[in-house]
C-alpha cells in the first residue's frame, strides 16, 4: 500500500497557491455559467476566457515543472494523471468542434481532484477505498445480482396492473435501483399487495448493504487513520 505522505516538490506557499488557483478556477467556472448565459467561454465576455487562460497556463507550466522534477515515473502516476486531467481539456479546446466546447468547460470541475495531493483527509478515504476494493468488488456483484432479482421480480408482479410503469424491464431497474439506495423519488410504486410486500424486502436488502458499505470503509478509514498517526509520531532521524 502507497504511503499516504505524499511529495512535496515545492515551498508551502507555492503549494498553497496552486491549490488557491485550483479553488478560483472552479469557483470561475461557477460564476460564468450562472451569470455569464454563453454556450462556452468562447461566446462569452471576454473576461472569463482570459481568467482561463492564465489558469490553464500556470496548470500546465506546475505539470511540466512536477514532471521534470519526478522524472519519467510522474505521467503514469495517480498525481501525474490528475494533473494532466486539469490542463488538458483546454488545449483540446483548440481543436474540438465548437460543438464540444460546453462539455469541454464543465471538466474544469475535474480540477477539484488535484485538491487530493493537498488534503490529507482526502487521501485517507482514497486508501481506504483501495485496501477496501476486494471486499466491494464482491459487494458489486451482490448489488448487481439484487437488482436484475429485484427488476425481474417487479416487473412480473406489477405489469399487468402498471404496463406504462413496469412494463419495461429498464424501467424496473431503475425501480429497484431507486428502491435499494432508500432515495424514493415516487415517479414508480407498486399498487399491488405482492408488489408492496416485495417493494419492503428490497429496502430492507439496501439498507443492510449500506450498512455493509459504511463498515468496510468505515473500518479501513479508520486503520489509515491509525497508519497517518503512527507515520507523524515516528522520531526523525
Amino acid at each position: 500500500m502507497q504511503s499516504l505522505k505524499e511529495p512535496v516538490l515545492f515551498s508551502s506557499w507555492v503549494e498553497h497557491l496552486l491549490a488557491g488557483v485550483v479553488l478560483f478556477s472552479v469557483g470561475a467556472y461557477v460564476l460564468e455559467v450562472e451569470y455569464g448565459g454563453s454556450a462556452h467561454s468562447l461566446e462569452g465576455h471576454p473576461f472569463w476566457l482570459w481568467i482561463e487562460r492564465v489558469v490553464a497556463a500556470i496548470l500546465t507550466l506546475e505539470y511540466f515543472a512536477r514532471w521534470k522534477k519526478e522524472g519519467r515515473c510522474y505521467p503514469g502516476s495517480r498525481l501525474g494523471m490528475i494533473d494532466l486531467l486539469a490542463v488538458l481539456p483546454f488545449w483540446l479546446g483548440f481543436i474540438v468542434p465548437a460543438a464540444w466546447l460546453g462539455l469541454v468547460r464543465s471538466v474544469r470541475i475535474l480540477r477539484l481532484l488535484k485538491l487530493y495531493r493537498h488534503s490529507r483527509a482526502m487521501r485517507i478515504f482514497v486508501h481506504a477505498l483501495l485496501a477496501s476494493r476486494k471486499h466491494l468488488t464482491g459487494m458489486l456483484l451482490i448489488v448487481f445480482i439484487l437488482v436484475l432479482f429485484g427488476a425481474v421480480g417487479i416487473r412480473e408482479i406489477e405489469r399487468d396492473a402498471q404496463p406504462e410503469v413496469f412494463g419495461s424491464l429498464f424501467n424496473s431497474i431503475w425501480w429497484t435501483i431507486v428502491t435499494l439506495m432508500s432515495v424514493g423519488y415516487g415517479d414508480a410504486v407498486p399498487n399491488t399487495m405482492i408488489g408492496k410486500g416485495f417493494a419492503q424486502v428490497v429496502m430492507v436488502l439496501g439498507v443492510g448493504l449500506t450498512a455493509a458499505f459504511i463498515g468496510i470503509v468505515g473500518s479501513n478509514v479508520y486503520a489509515q487513520v491509525q497508519k497517518l498517526e503512527s507515520e507523524n509520531n515516528e522520531p526523525k532521524e
